[in-house]
């Protein structure tokens, strides 16, 4: 029966050449260090806005995919003291995210189709406001499950730690207030975090 059993659960995650995902998730986090030629230095905050995006990718063995992934999210700048009162007046803030993502899967015995998964993923970030925008270096860390309801379709559920590299400084990243202050982005390590859930489609 157990060796009966184990080709059985094979055949209901049978594996195909490409998968697609589609996502919406939230992102949080993401503090730069920011100046003007005027004031002091303080940090300024990305606030928690909502993300989507989409995946695809190809597995080259059961259980290992390669994906490129695309994400997009509008938010906006939270200044600490003393700029805090400049908040309502820098506008959005559009992030576009481009990433390699290497991912291993891991299969739960205990749950028919269901499959925890590691991954890895290194590209870049795009940042802009109304004013300018810069592209750095960007990767990532994360783990998640996988529900397959079938040969052809899953539902994907994944948190990752997305750090940005702000390095090195950039310069006229936004201005506002009557101060007509010019916010430099001063280079670090910028860290954010993402929830996600999508459908997996698989040819």
């Amino acid at each position: 029966m157990l060796a009966a059993a184990a080709p059985a659960r094979a055949q209901y995650v049978e594996i195909q050449g490409i998968e697609v995902t589609p996502f919406v998730g939230i992102r949080f986090g993401g503090t730069f260090d920011i100046q003007t030629d005027a004031l002091s230095r303080t940090q300024a905050t990305l606030k928690d806005a909502s993300s989507y995006g989409v995946s695809a990718g190809v597995r080259f063995d059961d259980f290992s995919l390669i994906e490129f992934r695309w994400t997009q999210a509008t938010t906006s700048l939270q200044f600490a003291s003393p700029f805090r009162a400049l908040g309502a007046s820098i506008g959005d803030v559009r992030m576009d995210q481009f990433h390699a993502d290497f991912t291993r899967e891991f299969v739960i015995p205990e749950v028919k189709g269901l499959r925890s998964f590691l991954m890895g993923s290194v590209g870049a970030t795009h940042l802009a406001t109304a004013n300018d925008g810069f592209t750095r270096f960007s990767f990532g860390l994360g783990a998640g499950l996988k529900q397959f309801l079938g040969s052809r379709f899953a539902i994907r559920a994944e948190a990752r730690w997305l750090p940005i590299l702000v390095d090195p400084e950039v310069g006229s990243f936004a201005c506002g207030g009557a101060s007509g202050c010019l916010v430099v982005l001063t280079g670090h390590l910028t860290e954010q975090f993402e929830m996600s859930i999508g459908p997996v489609v698989r040819f």
